[in-house]
């Protein structure tokens, strides 16, 4: 199938494309009057929408936790003498 494509810095190509891809935008308008406008991509990644209006996850400036490391040594049987038995050895 033929169809346009977007790289990652935007550039449209023309060609080969693979799968289905779709983009598209709408808007409306609030009782309010404020206007909300939705741009959207849904291809292999997903359905990704892009707004002003819609609510973005918090970014974590604090560093996590560590687990402790504990240093330790595991127990170990004793060596205990080799001695053959039976016949043949």
């Amino acid at each position: 199938m033929q169809g346009v494509t977007y790289d990652s810095y935007g550039k449209e190509t023309y060609g080969e494309v693979l799968g289905n891809t779709n983009k598209g935008s709408s808007y409306w308008i609030s009782p309010e009057g404020q206007k909300f406008t939705l741009t959207w991509a849904a291809d292999e990644a997903g359905f990704q929408p892009k707004g002003d209006h819609l609510p973005v996850a918090p970014v974590h400036v604090y560093e996590l936790p560590v687990a402790p490391v504990h240093e330790y040594e595991l127990p170990v049987a004793p060596a205990l003498p080799y001695k053959r038995t039976g016949l043949g050895y």
